[in-house]
């Protein structure tokens, strides 16, 4: 037999293809093709030969090629802004278990929020052929959304079937998000209930959409409870990590009035709003109530762990990927689906001791 991309070995250890066993078989190339799809139906007497000859040489056909013919791949690729914030791994994680118990693996894809990586990740996507794609944070988040990444969308989603961790940004493209506001009301009602009447937040990404929403209900619902809106406890800082809620609480401390009870942007920031609190000599909760965002697992392996606003994520993977796999009419839109939201109390929080 000739020598061919690798699947199986004949006696020599040499490579079989499927037009090695055609031959050997006596049947054409596509015979064999249906026998090992099960497309169609074949006569048993050929049926039988071929496959005494897939198991003689240990016939496998590759995944690859076979996707480039059935255009099927099981591939999954998921774009994400940030792969080191908790939030974005742990869905991930979701969407990787959920994909593999559907037949699927994923690829993960990181372009720490920059247009230019956005866009060669995309195109990228289109050349590998997945079968689909999930995109979580980065333009897709923006407010408003920016044309050119409008666009681009619209390109992709032409090869490739298309679903976002965020509102949905075209016909045909489902988004499923996070309910921002929900979370944020539950967060203020819950420091509210333990007598908190001074609430700061520790926030930042203006431009994306879910800080927008939060920020709107922090307003709202503190008007609802009527609770006094301080501005100068809604302290902006630079990113979603550490070193940004440490700088939230040096700056807050600062002030010549500090809130009570404090809200940390995502489980990172309130890290690090918990790190500099103690810096300061300061107790959690006894001086401070602290409350995060995303209840990923960074709030449980700090001490005190903190209570988070979370959601399910395995239940949100599977609304994606239902999403992203679906076959989504090109009229349909918007088509957004916001996911539920949770207190998960630990030992950050208590009335508090000072008014």
């Amino acid at each position: 037999m000739k020598s061919s991309p690798s699947n199986g070995k004949d006696r020599a250890g040499q490579s079989v293809t499927i037009y090695d066993l055609a031959k050997e078989a006596g049947v054409s190339p596509a015979t064999v093709s249906r026998i090992l799809n099960g497309t169609a139906a074949v006569k048993s007497e050929k049926r039988e030969r071929v496959m005494r000859l897939i198991e003689k040489y240990d016939y496998h056909p590759n995944a690859m090629a076979r996707a480039l013919t059935e255009n099927h791949s099981r591939l999954i690729g998921m774009v994400v802004a940030h792969s080191g914030n908790s939030y974005y791994s742990s869905l991930f994680a979701a969407c990787e278990s959920e994909a593999y118990q559907r037949g699927y693996a994923t690829m993960l894809m990181n372009t720490h929020s920059l247009p230019a990586l956005e866009r060669s990740t995309l195109s990228r996507l289109c050349e590998l052929r997945v079968e689909a794609a999930v995109i979580c944070g980065g333009s897709i988040d923006r407010e408003p959304l920016d044309e050119d990444f409008l666009n681009l969308l619209g390109s992709v989603r032409k090869k490739i079937r298309l679903a976002v961790g965020s509102r949905s940004p075209l016909p045909g493209i489902p988004g499923i998000m996070v309910d921002h506001a929900a979370s944020m009301d539950l967060a203020v009602r819950y420091l509210a209930r333990l007598g908190h009447r001074k609430i700061g937040y520790v926030y930042t990404g203006p431009q994306y959409i879910g800080t927008q929403e939060r920020l709107t209900q922090f307003r709202r619902t503190m008007e609802a409870l009527s609770l006094p809106i301080r501005e100068k406890w809604l302290i902006q800082v630079p990113d979603y990590n550490i070193a940004s809620g440490a700088e939230g609480i040096d700056r807050l401390l600062r002030l010549p009035e500090h809130p009570t009870a404090l809200l940390g942007m995502n489980d990172k920031v309130t890290v690090g709003m918990l790190q500099g609190l103690l810096d300061y000599g300061l107790s959690v909760p006894g001086d401070y109530s602290l409350l995060g965002f995303d209840d990923t697992f960074v709030a449980g392996i700090t001490t005190p762990r903190f209570s988070s606003i979370g959601y399910d994520y395995h239940a949100y993977a599977s609304l994606l990927l239902d999403a992203a796999l679906g076959d989504v009419p090109e009229s349909a839109h918007p088509m957004t689906r916001r996911i539920p939201v949770y207190l998960k109390e630990r030992g950050s929080c208590s009335p508090p001791a000072r008014e």
